[in-house]
């Protein structure tokens, strides 16, 4: 926090953050969507976090099916990755 814009940063980060959240869970089916806690790009790979092991398997199964659509115009991914978010997370 010492480090002068870090505050801006950090809006950056997570609005980018919600915006591929908003991207993903527009491409899912609907009971697929409550199941997503947070996308976090970094680097070449775009991981996705859902809120339990039953749901990130689905999730998984689903994204497989939409990865071309969901990568369209972001050719810097080249992974996506889905995960159970740490216990206690929030949006």
């Amino acid at each position: 926090m010492k480090k002068p814009g870090w505050l801006a940063d950090l809006q950056r980060i997570r609005g980018e953050q919600q915006a591929w959240l908003e991207r993903v869970a527009g491409l899912l089916p609907a009971e697929l969507r409550g199941a997503l806690v947070n996308v976090v790009p970094r680097g070449e790979q775009l991981t996705v976090l859902t809120s339990s092991a039953a749901w990130s398997s689905r999730v998984r199964f689903a994204l497989g099916a939409l990865e071309p659509q969901l990568l369209a115009g972001s050719p810097h991914i080249v992974k996506i990755v889905v995960r159970v978010s740490p216990a206690g997370s929030a949006r």
